[in-house]
């Protein structure tokens, strides 16, 4: 049995397993943590531009209907001058 443990296979395979557990370690420790801040800085963001957009959302509409109420006016004007012009000629 005591051969077994010695042969390069086996000490490359032990390796390998050291090697993902190290890997699994330092995953746990550096790099979970720091998702874990990323993952709370971006729903962080998330809230404060929510926040936000329910706020601007409704002036932009009413923006978009005084535009448009604007728009109207603007071509009753103008279908008013050109029959006005047709008279003229």
């Amino acid at each position: 049995m005591e051969k077994h443990w010695k042969s390069p296979q086996a000490m490359i395979v032990g390796i390998l397993i050291a090697l993902i557990f190290c890997y699994i370690i330092i995953d746990l420790v550096f790099t979970k943590p720091k998702i874990e801040k990323d993952v709370k800085d971006v729903r962080n963001k998330y809230v404060e531009l929510s926040t936000f957009l329910d706020k601007k959302i409704p002036e932009i509409d009413s923006t978009f209907k005084t535009q448009a109420l604007q728009i109207k006016q603007q071509k009753d004007q103008m279908d008013t001058l050109k029959y006005a012009f047709k008279k003229l000629n």
